[in-house]
């Protein structure tokens, strides 16, 4: 009985502050020029979940473990902050996309969760992206890094620059819309390389003018290094998984063991005199193993951005890490 009031409290200051919310929130993005945002982010604890907005639809993730609930009582709970939020923002069951990640192997956690494809457009400052709410976990757009886009775009003016593990490439269409003058999109996934495609499309942007590679990285790395005639960066962003063992890739991947490898592989074979290597992880508990007089050794500084590029939309200051390698 206790426990249900103490749940029924929480849910009561769940809905108070999304009313709160959705007014500060609203206007905020207004003024910032944003179509796509985050509302709610676990800041009541007994109501862990995460409310992200994109135009006139909305996203929640469920962010409860298993631990204190059993799996029915995981979804009756949810399904009652679902209802709490469609009242708040006066939304139909269609403009609500729930999403819950459940215990998966393999390359499970990779696939589809639905086939609605409710994809639209929405802008950033200057730029616009296709996001898909419905069929995967994620939807194409990661909102903690509108800070971090909005800097390389301004730093990639007049730039050669490499986006490794592009994603749908946001990254990319920044850049290429910050003057940059080539751009090289990589990524193992051709479904997202296309996906990167529409996005320049959606912003004026010829596709014929930048260059689109299919293939896995790391063996893309060992095998363009082998070649004395290999292109070299101005700019280039690396913002790989945490983990991989897609059998589409020759070798397992894992960026605490890795990241120093491939940090150091770039620097000497495809970063131009002078150039910058922007690295990001969302692995909460990363640590960068080269440390600074070994940068400094070889003639460049790492400055670690993480808190100053985390948006004020985000509770969450640990959601990714980002380190700005540039030569001294």
């Amino acid at each position: 009985m206790e426990q249900n009031q103490i749940l029924t409290g929480a849910l009561q200051m769940f809905e108070n502050r999304l009313q709160k919310l959705k007014k500060e929130r609203e206007k905020w993005a207004k003024r910032e020029g944003i179509q796509a945002y985050r509302v709610y982010e676990e800041d009541i604890p007994q109501v862990p979940v995460i409310l992200d907005r994109y135009l006139d639809d909305y996203v929640l993730y469920d962010k409860s473990s298993l631990r204190f609930q059993t799996e029915e009582e995981k979804e009756k709970r949810f399904e009652t902050i679902s209802d709490i939020v469609r009242s708040v923002f006066q939304l139909s069951k269609a403009q609500l996309f729930l999403k819950t990640r459940k215990k998966q192997k393999g390359k499970e956690q990779y696939e589809k969760l639905d086939e609605d494809k409710k994809a639209l457009t929405v802008t950033e400052h200057s730029a616009r992206y296709l996001v898909n709410l419905s069929d995967y976990l994620d939807t194409g757009l990661f909102l903690d890094h509108r800070l971090t886009r909005s800097w390389f775009s301004k730093a990639a003016n007049s730039k050669r620059v490499l986006n490794l593990f592009c994603y749908t490439g946001s990254f990319s269409v920044s850049a290429a819309l910050g003057g940059a003058s080539q751009v090289t999109s990589i990524d193992l996934s051709k479904t997202y390389l296309d996906w990167a495609k529409q996005n320049f499309n959606l912003n004026g942007i010829k596709t014929e003018d930048h260059s689109f590679i299919c293939t896995d990285i790391l063996q893309w790395l060992v095998d363009e290094s082998r070649n004395e005639a290999r292109q070299r960066y101005d700019l280039i962003f690396l913002d790989p998984p945490t983990f991989s063992n897609s059998k589409k890739m020759r070798q397992e991947w894992d960026i605490q063991a890795q990241h120093r490898n491939i940090l150091l592989s770039l620097l000497g074979k495809f970063l131009s005199p002078g150039g910058e290597i922007w690295f990001s992880t969302n692995f909460r508990k990363f640590e960068m193993l080269i440390p600074e007089e070994e940068w400094l050794s070889r003639g460049y500084t790492c400055l670690d951005r993480s808190l100053e590029s985390i948006p004020k939309d985000f509770r969450n200051t640990k959601i990714h890490k980002l380190f700005q390698i540039k030569a001294i």
